[in-house]
Protein backbone atom coordinates (compact mmCIF):
# COMPACT_ATOMS: atom_id res chain seq x y z
CA UNK A 1 0.00 0.00 0.00
CA UNK A 2 1.22 3.40 -1.19
CA UNK A 3 0.70 6.10 1.43
CA UNK A 4 2.09 10.09 1.11
CA UNK A 5 3.25 10.03 4.74
CA UNK A 6 5.32 6.43 4.38
CA UNK A 7 9.09 7.40 4.26
CA UNK A 8 11.44 5.00 2.78
CA UNK A 9 14.93 4.90 4.80
CA UNK A 10 18.02 4.10 4.66
CA UNK A 11 18.71 0.21 4.89
CA UNK A 12 19.71 -1.16 8.50
CA UNK A 13 20.92 -4.21 10.36
CA UNK A 14 16.97 -4.29 11.40
CA UNK A 15 15.76 -4.64 7.86
CA UNK A 16 18.65 -7.35 7.02
CA UNK A 17 17.92 -9.27 10.45
CA UNK A 18 13.88 -9.45 9.50
CA UNK A 19 14.13 -10.41 6.26
CA UNK A 20 17.00 -12.93 7.15
CA UNK A 21 13.77 -14.61 9.05
CA UNK A 22 11.96 -15.49 5.72
CA UNK A 23 13.57 -18.37 4.56
CA UNK A 24 12.68 -20.11 7.95
CA UNK A 25 9.05 -18.23 7.23
CA UNK A 26 8.67 -19.69 4.04
CA UNK A 27 9.63 -23.48 5.09
CA UNK A 28 7.83 -23.85 8.16
CA UNK A 29 4.59 -22.33 6.96
CA UNK A 30 4.70 -24.52 3.51
CA UNK A 31 5.12 -27.72 6.05
CA UNK A 32 2.06 -25.83 8.43
CA UNK A 33 -0.31 -25.35 5.48
CA UNK A 34 0.62 -28.03 3.22
CA UNK A 35 0.87 -25.22 0.52
CA UNK A 36 4.35 -23.74 -0.92
CA UNK A 37 4.80 -20.51 0.95
CA UNK A 38 6.99 -17.24 -0.41
CA UNK A 39 7.28 -13.85 1.24
CA UNK A 40 9.20 -11.81 -1.93
CA UNK A 41 10.10 -8.23 -2.47
CA UNK A 42 10.68 -6.72 1.41
CA UNK A 43 10.27 -3.46 1.93
CA UNK A 44 10.77 -1.30 5.20
CA UNK A 45 9.00 2.14 5.89
CA UNK A 46 8.87 4.20 8.31
CA UNK A 47 5.11 5.47 9.45
CA UNK A 48 2.65 5.39 12.07
CA UNK A 49 -0.29 2.69 12.24
CA UNK A 50 -2.78 5.30 11.63
CA UNK A 51 -1.33 6.80 9.07
CA UNK A 52 -0.93 2.79 7.33
CA UNK A 53 -4.31 2.22 7.71
CA UNK A 54 -5.83 6.04 6.74
CA UNK A 55 -6.23 5.41 2.84
CA UNK A 56 -7.52 2.59 2.61
CA UNK A 57 -11.01 0.56 2.82
CA UNK A 58 -9.49 -2.66 3.54
CA UNK A 59 -9.79 -4.85 7.17
CA UNK A 60 -6.91 -6.15 8.84
CA UNK A 61 -6.26 -9.03 11.40
CA UNK A 62 -3.55 -8.13 13.55
CA UNK A 63 -1.45 -10.14 15.94
CA UNK A 64 0.12 -8.57 18.74
CA UNK A 65 3.21 -10.30 19.97
CA UNK A 66 4.97 -9.00 23.41
CA UNK A 67 8.78 -8.37 23.20
CA UNK A 68 10.05 -9.50 27.19
CA UNK A 69 13.27 -10.29 28.51
CA UNK A 70 16.14 -7.24 27.64
CA UNK A 71 13.89 -5.74 24.82
CA UNK A 72 10.29 -4.17 26.10
CA UNK A 73 7.38 -3.43 24.16
CA UNK A 74 5.03 -4.79 21.27
CA UNK A 75 5.81 -6.10 17.71
CA UNK A 76 2.59 -6.94 15.00
CA UNK A 77 1.71 -9.02 12.52
CA UNK A 78 -1.08 -7.62 10.24
CA UNK A 79 -2.87 -9.30 7.48
CA UNK A 80 -5.52 -8.33 5.04
CA UNK A 81 -8.95 -9.82 6.22
CA UNK A 82 -8.88 -12.05 3.00
CA UNK A 83 -5.33 -12.96 3.49
CA UNK A 84 -6.19 -14.39 7.21
CA UNK A 85 -9.33 -15.88 5.48
CA UNK A 86 -6.92 -17.72 3.35
CA UNK A 87 -4.51 -19.02 5.57
CA UNK A 88 -7.04 -20.05 8.48
CA UNK A 89 -8.88 -21.63 6.34
CA UNK A 90 -6.20 -23.72 4.45
CA UNK A 91 -5.44 -25.14 8.46
CA UNK A 92 -9.01 -26.05 8.78
CA UNK A 93 -8.27 -27.81 5.55
CA UNK A 94 -11.55 -26.55 3.32
CA UNK A 95 -11.37 -27.07 -0.34
CA UNK A 96 -9.59 -24.68 -2.10
CA UNK A 97 -11.93 -23.15 -4.58
CA UNK A 98 -14.32 -22.71 -1.14
CA UNK A 99 -11.57 -20.90 0.47
CA UNK A 100 -11.28 -18.77 -2.61
CA UNK A 101 -15.25 -18.13 -2.56
CA UNK A 102 -14.51 -17.48 1.38
CA UNK A 103 -11.77 -14.92 1.20
CA UNK A 104 -13.82 -12.91 -1.97
CA UNK A 105 -17.30 -12.52 0.20
CA UNK A 106 -14.68 -11.69 3.35
CA UNK A 107 -16.45 -14.22 5.77
CA UNK A 108 -13.94 -14.73 9.01
CA UNK A 109 -16.11 -16.65 10.93
CA UNK A 110 -15.23 -18.24 14.57
CA UNK A 111 -13.27 -21.59 13.49
CA UNK A 112 -11.52 -19.35 10.74
CA UNK A 113 -10.35 -17.01 13.18
CA UNK A 114 -9.13 -19.63 15.70
CA UNK A 115 -7.47 -21.20 13.06
CA UNK A 116 -5.45 -18.05 11.71
CA UNK A 117 -4.94 -17.27 15.54
CA UNK A 118 -2.71 -20.80 15.59
CA UNK A 119 -0.99 -19.77 12.90
CA UNK A 120 0.20 -16.78 14.11
CA UNK A 121 1.43 -17.91 17.45
CA UNK A 122 3.28 -20.57 15.10
CA UNK A 123 4.83 -17.59 13.06
CA UNK A 124 5.05 -15.82 16.62
CA UNK A 125 7.38 -19.14 17.56
CA UNK A 126 9.39 -18.70 14.06
CA UNK A 127 10.60 -15.42 14.50
CA UNK A 128 11.25 -15.99 17.99
CA UNK A 129 13.73 -18.69 17.54
CA UNK A 130 15.19 -16.85 14.68
CA UNK A 131 16.07 -13.60 16.58
CA UNK A 132 17.02 -14.83 19.31
CA UNK A 133 20.27 -15.86 18.27
CA UNK A 134 20.74 -12.93 15.70
CA UNK A 135 19.95 -9.79 18.37
CA UNK A 136 23.09 -9.13 20.42
CA UNK A 137 20.82 -8.76 23.97
CA UNK A 138 17.96 -11.63 25.23
CA UNK A 139 14.70 -11.82 23.46
CA UNK A 140 11.28 -13.72 23.31
CA UNK A 141 7.99 -12.55 22.01
CA UNK A 142 4.79 -14.04 22.81
CA UNK A 143 1.14 -13.91 21.44
CA UNK A 144 -0.91 -12.43 23.61
CA UNK A 145 -4.16 -11.52 21.32
CA UNK A 146 -5.53 -11.30 17.58
CA UNK A 147 -8.15 -8.50 17.04
CA UNK A 148 -10.33 -7.21 13.99
CA UNK A 149 -9.20 -3.62 12.83
CA UNK A 150 -10.42 -1.16 10.24
CA UNK A 151 -9.79 2.32 9.98
CA UNK A 152 -12.65 3.04 12.01
CA UNK A 153 -12.23 1.28 15.24
CA UNK A 154 -8.04 1.54 15.35
CA UNK A 155 -8.47 3.75 18.35
CA UNK A 156 -10.39 2.21 20.60
CA UNK A 157 -8.42 -1.37 19.51
CA UNK A 158 -4.85 0.26 20.18
CA UNK A 159 -3.96 2.77 22.40
CA UNK A 160 -3.64 6.55 21.29
CA UNK A 161 -0.04 6.26 21.79
CA UNK A 162 0.26 3.02 19.94
CA UNK A 163 -1.64 4.25 16.69
CA UNK A 164 0.35 7.44 16.66
CA UNK A 165 3.59 6.51 17.52
CA UNK A 166 6.18 6.53 14.51
CA UNK A 167 6.69 2.61 13.66
CA UNK A 168 8.99 0.40 11.07
CA UNK A 169 6.30 -1.57 9.29
CA UNK A 170 8.43 -4.35 6.69
CA UNK A 171 5.65 -4.75 4.65
CA UNK A 172 6.38 -7.94 1.94
CA UNK A 173 4.66 -9.82 -0.90
CA UNK A 174 3.15 -13.13 0.32
CA UNK A 175 2.34 -15.78 -2.03
CA UNK A 176 0.59 -18.77 -1.46
CA UNK A 177 0.56 -21.26 -4.20
CA UNK A 178 -2.76 -21.44 -6.00
CA UNK A 179 -4.16 -18.23 -4.14
CA UNK A 180 -3.72 -14.55 -5.30
CA UNK A 181 -0.89 -12.61 -3.70
CA UNK A 182 -1.52 -11.06 -0.68
CA UNK A 183 0.75 -9.07 2.20
CA UNK A 184 2.96 -10.43 5.07
CA UNK A 185 3.16 -7.06 6.91
CA UNK A 186 5.47 -6.56 10.72
CA UNK A 187 5.03 -3.47 12.39
CA UNK A 188 7.58 -2.74 15.45
CA UNK A 189 7.88 0.92 17.20
CA UNK A 190 11.06 2.85 15.64
CA UNK A 191 12.44 3.37 19.02
CA UNK A 192 12.13 -0.36 20.10
CA UNK A 193 13.42 -1.15 16.47
CA UNK A 194 16.54 0.61 16.70
CA UNK A 195 17.02 -0.56 20.49
CA UNK A 196 17.91 -3.93 19.39
CA UNK A 197 21.03 -3.42 17.77
CA UNK A 198 21.79 0.11 18.95
CA UNK A 199 21.38 2.07 15.61
CA UNK A 200 19.29 5.17 14.30
CA UNK A 201 17.64 4.41 11.07
CA UNK A 202 17.46 7.09 9.09
CA UNK A 203 15.16 8.37 6.55
CA UNK A 204 16.68 8.89 3.31
CA UNK A 205 17.81 12.13 3.33
CA UNK A 206 16.55 13.38 6.44
CA UNK A 207 18.41 16.19 7.93
CA UNK A 208 19.31 16.31 11.95
CA UNK A 209 20.19 19.14 13.84
CA UNK A 210 23.00 17.49 15.59
CA UNK A 211 23.95 13.97 16.81
CA UNK A 212 23.53 13.19 20.57
CA UNK A 213 25.04 10.73 22.81
CA UNK A 214 23.00 9.52 25.71
CA UNK A 215 24.61 7.48 28.20
CA UNK A 216 22.46 6.16 30.97
CA UNK A 217 22.27 2.89 32.77
CA UNK A 218 17.84 2.77 32.95
CA UNK A 219 17.03 1.74 29.56
CA UNK A 220 13.90 3.34 30.46
CA UNK A 221 15.23 6.57 30.70
CA UNK A 222 17.41 5.71 27.50
CA UNK A 223 13.62 5.09 25.83
CA UNK A 224 12.45 8.70 26.90
CA UNK A 225 15.17 10.32 26.11
CA UNK A 226 15.10 8.91 22.54
CA UNK A 227 11.44 9.75 22.44
CA UNK A 228 12.19 13.33 23.15
CA UNK A 229 14.55 13.94 20.96
CA UNK A 230 14.76 12.01 18.11
CA UNK A 231 12.32 14.17 15.90
CA UNK A 232 15.13 16.42 15.50
CA UNK A 233 17.96 14.69 16.77
CA UNK A 234 20.20 11.81 15.86
CA UNK A 235 20.15 10.37 19.14
CA UNK A 236 22.79 7.79 19.54
CA UNK A 237 22.26 5.79 23.08
CA UNK A 238 24.37 3.22 25.34
CA UNK A 239 23.65 1.34 28.46
CA UNK A 240 27.06 0.68 29.54
CA UNK A 241 29.07 3.87 30.67
CA UNK A 242 31.89 2.08 29.39
CA UNK A 243 30.87 2.21 25.73
CA UNK A 244 30.39 6.18 25.61
CA UNK A 245 34.49 6.44 24.95
CA UNK A 246 34.67 4.18 22.24
CA UNK A 247 31.68 5.67 20.55
CA UNK A 248 32.96 9.26 20.50
CA UNK A 249 35.87 8.21 18.90
CA UNK A 250 33.81 5.89 15.85
CA UNK A 251 31.07 8.59 15.98
CA UNK A 252 30.92 12.13 15.34
CA UNK A 253 28.76 13.53 18.56
CA UNK A 254 27.84 16.85 19.08
CA UNK A 255 26.80 16.53 22.54
CA UNK A 256 26.75 14.50 25.73
CA UNK A 257 23.41 13.78 27.43
CA UNK A 258 24.86 11.69 30.77
CA UNK A 259 23.50 10.49 33.61
CA UNK A 260 25.48 11.23 37.03
CA UNK A 261 25.14 7.81 39.03
CA UNK A 262 25.49 4.65 37.09
CA UNK A 263 26.75 1.71 38.08
CA UNK A 264 30.65 0.57 37.16
CA UNK A 265 31.78 4.16 36.70
CA UNK A 266 29.95 7.32 37.32
CA UNK A 267 29.20 10.37 35.06
CA UNK A 268 31.67 12.53 37.32
CA UNK A 269 34.58 10.01 36.81
CA UNK A 270 33.39 9.26 32.87
CA UNK A 271 32.94 12.96 32.38
CA UNK A 272 36.67 13.46 33.49
CA UNK A 273 37.63 11.11 31.03
CA UNK A 274 36.27 12.25 28.06
CA UNK A 275 37.47 15.43 28.81
CA UNK A 276 41.20 14.68 29.22
CA UNK A 277 41.06 12.71 25.85
CA UNK A 278 42.48 15.10 22.86
CA UNK A 279 39.51 13.90 20.38
CA UNK A 280 36.48 14.36 22.61
CA UNK A 281 37.57 16.91 25.23
CA UNK A 282 35.11 19.23 23.04
CA UNK A 283 32.35 18.02 22.96
CA UNK A 284 29.95 19.64 25.68
CA UNK A 285 28.39 17.84 28.35
CA UNK A 286 25.36 17.71 30.25
CA UNK A 287 24.52 16.25 33.26
CA UNK A 288 21.49 14.81 34.50
CA UNK A 289 20.12 12.95 37.76
CA UNK A 290 16.92 12.52 39.49
CA UNK A 291 18.07 13.02 43.01
CA UNK A 292 21.06 15.58 42.61
CA UNK A 293 22.95 17.38 45.54
CA UNK A 294 24.74 20.75 45.44
CA UNK A 295 27.58 18.97 46.01
CA UNK A 296 27.49 16.57 42.93
CA UNK A 297 26.49 19.44 40.70
CA UNK A 298 29.59 21.35 41.96
CA UNK A 299 31.70 18.58 41.36
CA UNK A 300 30.24 17.77 37.69
CA UNK A 301 31.00 21.33 36.68
CA UNK A 302 34.08 20.87 37.95
CA UNK A 303 34.95 17.77 36.13
CA UNK A 304 34.11 19.45 32.50
CA UNK A 305 30.17 19.33 32.47
CA UNK A 306 28.28 22.56 30.89
CA UNK A 307 24.95 22.08 32.34
CA UNK A 308 23.19 20.20 34.77
CA UNK A 309 19.43 18.79 34.22
CA UNK A 310 16.81 17.30 36.90
CA UNK A 311 15.15 14.69 35.64
CA UNK A 312 12.50 14.13 34.84
CA UNK A 313 12.85 16.75 32.08
CA UNK A 314 10.46 18.19 29.66
CA UNK A 315 10.81 18.19 26.32
CA UNK A 316 11.16 21.73 25.86
CA UNK A 317 13.58 21.95 28.17
CA UNK A 318 15.44 19.59 27.53
CA UNK A 319 15.66 20.85 23.42
CA UNK A 320 16.32 24.53 25.25
CA UNK A 321 19.45 23.38 27.06
CA UNK A 322 20.79 20.86 23.90
CA UNK A 323 20.19 24.04 21.45
CA UNK A 324 22.37 26.66 23.48
CA UNK A 325 25.03 24.38 23.79
CA UNK A 326 24.65 23.27 20.37
CA UNK A 327 24.56 26.97 19.20
CA UNK A 328 27.54 27.68 21.76
CA UNK A 329 29.78 25.34 19.91
CA UNK A 330 28.67 26.90 16.60
CA UNK A 331 26.54 23.83 15.03
CA UNK A 332 23.35 25.12 15.04
CA UNK A 333 24.28 28.34 13.87
CA UNK A 334 23.69 27.97 10.21
CA UNK A 335 19.92 25.59 10.71
CA UNK A 336 18.74 27.97 12.83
Amino acid sequence: MENSSNKKISSSKLEETLTSTFPRICSDCGKLTNKQFFLTNPVLQSTTLKSFLKDTSKSYVMAKLTIEEFYEGEMYLIFAVKDAITIGSILLTIDDSAIRENASKGILDNDCTDAFKEFSNQVCGMLDNELRPKLPKPIHLKLTSTVLITHENTTTVLSEEAVNEECLILTATMRILGFDDGQFILSVSKLIGEEFFCEVIEEDNKQFKGTILAVDDSKTDLRITRKLLSSEYKVLVTDNPNNALSMLQKERIDLVLMDIYMSGIDGIALCERIKRNAMSHAIPIIMCSSSPTQDNVIKAIRAGAVDFLVKPFTRGKLIEKINKHLINNNVLLNSL
